[in-house]
């Protein structure tokens, strides 16, 4: 049984190809969003390290 997740929570490799373009424009692109997007790299990364 799949587990319902909103297209907008699924990660890259979770994305089906047809879902792609609408997962894309579902991606916040402003200078906040990919400063956060960075941020939560960042603090994934450093608990390895």
């Amino acid at each position: 049984m799949a587990s319902i997740v909103p297209l907008k929570d699924k990660k890259l490799l979770e994305v089906k190809l047809g879902e792609l373009p609408s997962w894309i424009l579902m991606r916040d692109f402003t200078p906040k969003g990919i400063a956060g997007a960075f941020q939560r790299e960042h603090e994934r990364l450093r608990k390895y390290h």
